[in-house]
């Protein structure tokens, strides 16, 4: 086997079986087997904005139960605004990065990662396929069980990396570096356009502030109690299993992972995936679902009253989310039905969410 990879395919469409074999190997995967060929099969459009995936199917020399019998290969995606995004944030740096460095302290169940590289934002992975598990779905949203699971899930993650030093070591791992935290200003008055009428005066006065105050918002949260965080929790990035099971929550796309506020995950899922109608009367479920488990991961000295704070400062800065999607999207004219219902999701729930939790109450004057 030559000392170096093959190049990397610029599309798992035209993937040569050669590439895929010399990265099982090296992963201690494949053995006496060889790779005959590699049927590739797409997964569908507008999960990840920063990605795109495929399902590799092998076909082996020799039948062992032992090789993966399907995997996935994620790529940088090919849509010009996200590849963008992704580039700015260096995507595949952090979630490589994740992966090699933090995911066996991380205790949660993670897809197995055999294989990866980032280059200059861009890159692949090559994962254990997952596929049977049930996705989870932006548009349709979470039950509020699915949100308490996913919840307990991520303030496990939390607790683990609670003002962990450990943090500071990693070159790709920023601070507080959002893919949606920039000037978004100049989309405002086509978003207002759009959009004043149906999330309420309330809400429209509650992002103009946020819009004129961003730096005293983001500086507020700076201060407050810092940890590992995903940085883009919603129903899109999750996996669904049997309750109960080790795979009743599987957590994806660590592409965003930054150092920060926890409770800026809270609020994305929340905010993005529990439809108001679902949550209506369960907001402090949702948010002891969050808390409690981090008080019996150990997290000590913070207090209810603390999260609870920071959950609300994590809402207001949420609030940009929906700004940032309408840009991206090119809204109102959205090229399909899909993106716009997720426009819409992100726009009403995050608003909606944001005034149910009394975000206002946090703002740093």
């Amino acid at each position: 086997m030559p000392n170096n990879p093959p190049p990397p395919p610029s599309d798992p469409a035209h993937l040569d079986a050669a590439w895929l074999a010399w990265h099982l190997r090296e992963a201690g995967l494949l053995q006496e087997a060889t790779i005959q060929s590699v049927r590739c099969e797409p997964f569908g459009e507008s999960v990840g904005f920063l990605s795109r995936m495929a399902k590799l199917v092998p076909t082996y020399s020799s039948q062992n139960p032992a090789l993966p019998q399907s995997l996935v290969l994620k790529m940088e995606t090919q849509h010009p605004n996200f590849r963008a995004v992704a580039d700015r944030l260096r995507a595949f740096d952090r979630e490589v990065g994740f992966y090699q460095n933090m995911a066996s302290q991380t205790p949660t169940r993670l897809p197995k990662m055999y294989a990866g590289n980032a280059e200059g934002g861009g890159g692949w992975l090559l994962m254990e396929d997952l596929s049977h598990l049930k996705p989870g779905d932006q548009v349709h949203g979470l039950s509020n069980s699915q949100v308490e699971t996913a919840l307990g899930h991520i303030a496990a993650v939390h607790a683990t990396f609670w003002e962990n030093p450990q943090l500071q070591n990693f070159a790709w791992l920023p601070e507080h570096d959002f893919w949606f935290r920039e000037d978004l200003r100049g989309i405002w008055p086509r978003f207002r356009d759009n959009y004043e009428l149906r999330i309420g005066h309330e809400a429209k006065t509650l992002i103009e502030w946020i819009l004129a105050n961003c730096e005293q918002l983001d500086a507020a949260i700076a201060q407050r109690s810092h940890t590992l965080v995903h940085g883009d929790l919603r129903g899109d990035n999750l996996l669904l299993g049997e309750p109960g099971s080790e795979d009743e929550v599987l957590i994806l796309d660590w592409q965003t992972v930054t150092q920060s506020l926890g409770a800026i995950d809270v609020a994305m899922l929340i905010g993005g995936s529990d439809p108001p109608a679902e949550r209506a009367g369960h907001y402090q479920e949702l948010f002891e679902a969050w808390f409690d488990v981090l008080s019996s991961h150990g997290v000590r000295h913070y207090s209810k009253k603390d999260a609870l704070t920071d959950l609300r400062l994590a809402l207001l800065s949420c609030l940009r989310i929906p700004l940032k999607v309408f840009l991206e999207l090119k809204g109102p004219k959205f090229r399909n039905a899909r993106e716009a219902q997720l426009a819409d999701c992100f726009i009403l729930r995050h608003t909606s969410a944001a005034l149910e939790f009394d975000a206002k109450s946090a703002m740093p004057y």
